[in-house]
């Protein structure tokens, strides 16, 4: 199945960083063929249980994260919030059947998309691609957003020191004004008497 290449190496300095939680190898093995096909630049950890997907989230953070319902040792929706105390990322939700409900509670849990089995896998490149770029997008904005803090936080520290040393000139030019009006002041007294 043809997938089209997306160019997101200009995007990223790194590849993209994919945890796919999947515990049907072959289909894992499927899904990590056509992500590494369809995007540029990525580099995809597979997990077969959410033992070992909470075990590779805290090793190394992931930008995007995959997730298949059917666990054989724990409810997806443990999974995804456990994840999810460690990784606010895109999380994508590849469900069986899912319920309203179900996907209520995914929502509120955080979860960003929801592929529904059996999907086309072109359709799930183009979702993590998407997802990929609006985390590059949003860590990007909260970079920018960090060091025009601290940007913020030097100019005002920087101001409030140049007001205290205009503060210390107008105060020595006050003195030395005094000073030299009381010297005025008492040469004139002098050349009076």
């Amino acid at each position: 199945m043809p997938v089209s290449r997306t160019r997101n190496s200009d995007m990223y300095n790194r590849p993209v960083e994919i945890l796919l939680v999947e515990p049907d190898g072959d289909l894992a093995c499927m899904i990590r063929e056509c992500l590494l096909g369809g995007l540029d630049a990525a580099r995809v950890t597979v997990a077969a249980d959410a033992a070992a997907a909470v075990r590779e989230e805290l090793t190394a953070t992931h930008d995007v994260l995959v997730v298949a319902t059917e666990l054989p040792d724990a409810a997806w929706m443990d999974l995804v919030r456990e994840l999810r105390r460690a990784n606010r990322g895109p999380l994508i939700l590849l469900a069986q059947e899912p319920t309203g409900a179900e996907m209520i509670e995914a929502i509120r849990a955080g979860v960003t998309d929801v592929l529904v089995k059996p999907f086309d896998l072109a359709d799930l490149v183009e979702r993590v691609d998407r997802a990929a770029r609006r985390a590059f997008r949003s860590r990007r904005r909260r970079l920018r957003n960090r060091r025009l803090r601290k940007l913020t936080g030097r100019i005002i520290r920087e101001r409030r020191d140049l007001r205290r040393r205009i503060d210390l000139i107008c105060r020595d030019f006050v003195h030395a004004y005094r000073r030299l009006a009381q010297r005025v002041s008492d040469a004139d007294l002098l050349s009076q008497r």
